[in-house]
């Protein structure tokens, strides 16, 4: 009883609404749209941070390989240079302990940083070294260059001129000129000439080549410019000479005299004086002068 009135109460409200005229509402996206621009919508926020992202990241690893690139080449150009000057003798130590003992006007460059890769050096005067055992060690000058492991010999560079004499170990010489090679063992002393090739003799008193570290200079048949080349290096003076003194020198002088009483031993028996001039000069001439 009671559902037939309430029914028939919705009645009247249904009829109205089914009177009204109906209205078609048309969509002018489709469902694919909506859900399209929905995607769009709920990831876009997260696109930025992942491309930011990225980016740093690629930039990071530029900064560590430009950082890297301009370390390695730091370390690899970075070139230490010690000379010695005129009038004095030094030693030192390289990065591997191998100890160099340079003469008077004599200089060495090397890469301390890139030692442990490369044991190469420049070189230019004379000197004696000791090298410790290791990887192959490399002195470079502009006649000749020597390759070694672990040896001592005595290297002199001075113009044209290139002279190895080996103590201990094995060195081998290379002419720059010819490219022309020679392996040293004790006791043998190479030298290259002025045509680029390599000669090798045995030395029979191999102490005479180092005596300069004991600061006593020796020579035999030596041309008398390269004896006052010598004393000029040791004393760092200037020898002038008043005229052309083709003379030959055999002899020897200590540094630990003075560079007059040097002079002296030197000229008096080939017939020379000398005069002690200005700005530390020497001036040589004949003694009929």
């Amino acid at each position: 009883m009671n559902n037939n009135n309430q029914h028939n109460d919705l009645n009247p409200d249904m009829d109205f609404l089914n009177s009204l005229p109906k209205i078609e509402v048309t969509y002018s996206k489709s469902k694919e749209d909506v859900w399209k621009e929905l995607s769009k919508k709920t990831s876009a926020p997260t696109a930025p941070t992942k491309v930011v992202r990225l980016q740093w990241v690629k930039y990071a690893a530029a900064a560590c390989i430009l950082i890297l690139l301009g370390f390695t080449g730091f370390i690899n150009l970075y070139t230490k240079t010690i000379h010695c000057p005129k009038g004095e003798h030094v030693s030192i130590n390289l990065p591997d302990q191998s100890i160099v003992d340079l003469n008077a006007n004599s200089s060495i460059s090397y890469k301390p940083y890139w030692w442990k890769f490369s044991r190469k050096v420049k070189f230019e005067g004379e000197a004696f070294f000791k090298i410790t055992k290791g990887s192959k060690f490399e002195i470079s000058s502009n006649y000749g260059k020597t390759c070694v492991l672990g040896t001592s010999f005595n290297i002199y560079a001075r113009g044209n001129q290139y002279k190895v004499t080996c103590y201990t170990g094995k060195v081998k010489v290379v002419s720059t000129l010819t490219s022309d090679k020679i392996l040293l063992l004790p006791n043998d002393h190479a030298f290259v000439t002025k045509n680029g090739k390599i000669e090798l003799k045995k030395c029979e008193n191999t102490e005479d080549k180092i005596s300069w570290r004991n600061n006593l200079f020796l020579f035999t048949k030596t041309p008398l410019p390269l004896v006052f080349e010598e004393i000029e290096l040791q004393y760092n003076i200037n020898i002038v000479e008043k005229g052309k003194f083709d003379l030959i020198y055999t002899g020897k002088f200590h540094k630990e005299k003075s560079v007059e009483m040097t002079l002296h031993t030197v000229c008096m028996p080939l017939g020379l004086k000398f005069v002690k001039g200005p700005n530390n000069n020497y001036i040589i001439t004949p003694n009929a002068q």
